[in-house]
């Protein structure tokens, strides 16, 4: 599930309402929460693909967020980007130096 929190307390609970349901069917899996700052703006995603030790982007992509309707995160587009260009080649350094 998503969800999103406007302060910690809330989510302490969310993580707490979380940590108590089942998600999974399998009865030996443990269950867990994952939480991350809201980012203002753009976000770019860097798809990459590894072998032996070597590292390549596949793809570039550039998706547009923010408030609609009521819903504090809403999906507006999502962009496939040309890996070429100043600015895309450095996101993509970026990202290869962080595997």
């Amino acid at each position: 599930r998503v969800g999103w929190a406007g302060g910690e307390p809330q989510a302490r609970h969310m993580v707490e309402t979380l940590l108590a349901e089942r998600v999974s069917l399998d009865t030996e899996a443990e269950g867990g929460a994952l939480c991350q700052e809201v980012l203002e703006g753009e976000e770019w995603v860097v798809d990459t693909v590894s072998r032996a030790g070597e590292h390549k982007c596949v793809a570039l992509w550039r998706y547009g967020k923010g408030e609609a309707n009521g819903a504090p995160f809403v999906n507006f587009y999502d962009e496939l980007r040309p890996c070429a260009g100043e600015g895309e080649e450095r996101l993509v350094r970026y990202a290869l130096a962080g595997i």
